[in-house]
């Protein structure tokens, strides 16, 4: 629980999360919170709930003001309301803080306690939380989607697997030790059917042109000549993404973001990316693939918002016509007014697919195990010694 403020332009410090929540426990039990509970979710911000932080944050930064965390100070208190005190918090946290042994003064302290390597990750990267106020900002980390993969990691395209957070196998609201697990599962599974294919690969061989026409596609886009350069394509990309389809989007600048990537890689496809050396030419093939995936994500979010999809995880749909208002000390923020989630959307998962040189979205239903097809060992072991376990068919 360290004390997170703002800073103007001028130096001034600001306690911006006290308009927010009604008292200093509270306030101070929602920033312990963000520690387990850290993906933004919409909902999270109904009943002064943790993802009011991030809400916080979001308008803090848009106001063009910069966010820190002090792990030197506690939270400051709201106005009116009693100080900081470890013996006012919500029972969750007590219990959290008490079975970690961190009752302790200061935040540093309870840093230290919980997670020192934390401390001496930051001071690798050149920053001593011990002495400096961090400076951070709101993630859009979860997008909860990926390459959709089959049982064993395999993607559509033949010889390519994805596991962990980059496959499409967690859920909106998946626990955070899930991503661990599925990475751990799937890596083994994609390794076995790798191993078991591998011969079959090796006698086959690549398709004839196919190594020099990725290539000749490489080749094609590394324009020396080129006034695109890479730095312009991140920034443009990065503050789209940022502005547009972070924790708070609006079917109108989604649809506007959308229009905007599709101009920029129709651009990328025309002129080409500048470089000049060996690593420039990485960064260049990097950023062009990352204004793909931002076209692909902004389609597949335009998609569901015109088929009248709520709010899901890590983004809230607002609208004027929404159904749900986050409440804060300072009163009803109408501003963010959103769209509740659909019931009927947790059963459908949006496939995305690039097809001659455009994204295309479809909507399927979520692949259902069948319950009734129990594994059962006499007739499944044989399938495992043999290998036919790795077929299609299996």
């Amino acid at each position: 629980m360290p004390y997170i403020f703002s800073r103007d332009s001028r130096g001034h410090e600001r306690n911006f999360l006290a308009d927010y929540y009604r008292t200093t426990q509270e306030l101070a039990s929602n920033v312990f919170r963000k520690g387990y509970q850290w993906p933004f979710h919409a909902t999270r911000m109904l009943g002064f709930g943790s993802s009011l932080v991030d809400l916080a944050i979001v308008k803090e930064t848009q106001a063009g003001r910069r966010v820190f965390m002090d792990f030197d100070r506690n939270p400051l208190p709201v106005p009116g309301d009693a100080e900081f005190d470890l013996g006012r918090l919500d029972p969750d946290v007590q219990a959290y803080l008490a079975n970690a042994s961190a009752l302790l003064e200061k935040p540093l302290d309870r840093l230290r306690k919980m997670n020192p390597l934390s401390i001496e990750l930051y001071k690798r990267y050149k920053y001593d939380i011990t002495r400096d106020p961090l400076e951070f900002a709101v993630n859009n980390q979860h997008m909860n989607g990926g390459l959709a993969v089959d049982g064993w990691g395999a993607t559509s395209l033949d010889g390519c697997y994805a596991v962990g957070e980059a496959a499409g196998t967690h859920g909106v609201t998946r626990p955070g030790g899930a991503a661990l697990n599925a990475g751990q599962v799937f890596a083994t599974r994609c390794a076995e059917h790798v191993a078991a294919r591998r011969r079959a690969r090796a006698e086959r061989g690549p398709a004839p042109g196919l190594i020099d026409e990725a290539v000749g596609c490489i080749l094609d886009i590394l324009r020396a000549d080129s006034t695109l350069t890479v730095n312009s394509i991140c920034r443009d990309v990065q503050d789209r993404m940022s502005d547009h389809a972070g924790v708070l989007c609006t079917a109108g600048e989604v649809n506007a973001a959308l229009t905007a990537a599709r101009a920029l890689n129709e651009t990328i496809r025309q002129q080409g990316i500048a470089y000049s050396g060996a690593p420039e030419a990485l960064k260049a093939l990097q950023w062009r693939q990352t204004a793909l995936l931002s076209e692909a994500v902004l389609t597949a979010l335009a998609f569901y918002i015109a088929r009248g999809g709520g709010s899901r995880g890590a983004r809230a749909i607002c609208a004027p016509e929404g159904d749900r208002v986050p409440e804060a000390r300072i009163g009803a923020l109408e501003d963010v007014r959103f769209v509740s989630e659909r019931a009927e959307d947790r059963a459908e998962q949006i496939r995305v697919r690039f097809d001659a040189g455009a994204f295309v979205c479809e909507a399927r239903p979520i692949r259902r195990r069948d319950r009734d097809d129990k594994p059962f060992f006499e007739r499944d072991w044989p399938a495992f010694l043999t290998g036919a376990i790795h077929d299609a068919t299996h």
